[in-house]
């Protein structure tokens, strides 16, 4: 099931340019404060090695996700768990009402003081939920992936200070302060086509097709996910995002 039905969509590979295997292996961080429930279900092992059950079902167990990328994932377990490197495994991953199941395999597993951390391999799976994947990691990669942009000393025309945080991944976070005591005035947060605005004070704003007819404010359908996506990003947002910006940003989201 795709998380977003109206935005984040693949572009469709042409006749002439037929769709080429290129997955990425840049791991982009998961929050803890990200509401992502992850499950593991896979069969554990005794101390002697051997496999507990001959059916992984019931046997699910909950963790953590640590980070993922376009091959796979890493997921800190409970402590004590035991499995096979190569052993099958389904990795389960919910967020509010939506979900997806994704079959994996074992390439890694390291012991640490607070659990055991899984590196799953994701196998080849059917276009659509390949589709509904990729679309959970641009949500991570599009706050996670922000950068400090070199910025002014002194007010633009408009006459407030300016921060740009940006990403290769069609994200921008333009941040407006106060010159006087440098509080936050407003923001526009790009998420690829799509555009997220806030004055303080005022209610946001949620635009649409920067990339096609122009921002133009979206429609009650579109709003809703730009409004799930805004809300699923701004946990994962970077480092380099001030803790006064992620606090309102988090306001408006929530």
């Amino acid at each position: 099931m795709l998380f977003f039905k109206r935005i984040l969509k693949q572009p469709a590979p042409t006749p002439s340019a037929p769709a080429v295997e290129r997955r990425s292996k840049v791991r982009y961080a998961v929050s803890p404060a990200f509401a992502l429930k992850a499950v593991l279900s896979f069969i554990a092992r005794d101390d002697t090695g051997a496999p507990m059950s001959d059916t992984r079902q019931g046997w699910n167990w909950k963790g953590r996700l640590i980070d993922c990328s376009e091959e796979g994932v890493r997921i800190q377990m409970g402590p004590g768990l035991k499995i096979g490197l190569g052993d099958p495994c389904d990795l389960k991953l919910a967020v509010d009402d939506y979900a997806l199941t994704l079959p994996c395999h074992v390439i890694n597993v390291t012991g640490q003081p607070e659990g055991t951390l899984f590196g799953l391999q994701l196998d080849p799976v059917e276009a659509s939920l390949e589709r509904a994947y990729r679309q959970l990691l641009e949500v991570i990669a599009l706050g996670s992936t922000l950068k400090l942009q070199p910025k002014a000393a002194k007010p633009d025309a408009s006459g407030y200070l300016v921060e740009v945080y940006a990403s290769d991944r069609a994200s921008r976070l333009t941040v407006w302060r106060h010159p006087a005591d440098e509080s936050l005035a407003a923001f526009e947060f790009q998420l690829k086509d799509n555009l997220v605005r806030g004055v303080v004070g005022q209610s946001v704003e949620f635009l649409s097709d920067l990339d096609g007819t122009g921002s133009r404010p979206a429609s009650t359908e579109k709003c809703l996910e730009i409004g799930r996506l805004f809300t699923w990003v701004v946990p994962n947002l970077a480092a380099a995002v001030p803790d006064d910006v992620r606090s309102y940003l988090k306001h408006c989201a929530f």
